[in-house]
């Protein structure tokens, strides 16, 4: 899987729980300040990707989620070797 599939599937799963055109979404945006999720929402798109990868992305690591690239960076390196 390539790191653009991985960024499409973010935008499809961010546009369907936080109501963002995917086409209004860009790999360098900001998830709190430029696309409004909160904390809270955070957590929820984690367990969406989780259930979409079957992957489990450890606590520790959801605060150094800030951009949209960074969740395209970690599942890009996590279900490569998963899989």
């Amino acid at each position: 899987m390539t790191d653009t599939e991985i960024l499409d599937d973010i935008k499809k799963i961010i546009e369907n729980q936080f109501g963002v055109e995917s086409e209004n979404i860009e790999e360098d945006m900001e998830l709190d300040q430029d696309l409004n999720i909160t904390d809270l929402e955070i957590e929820d798109l984690i367990t969406a990707l989780e259930e979409k990868y079957d992957i489990k992305i450890p606590e520790e690591k959801i605060p150094s989620f800030i951009k949209v690239s960074d969740l395209v960076t970690y599942l890009y390196e996590n279900i490569d070797t998963a899989s």
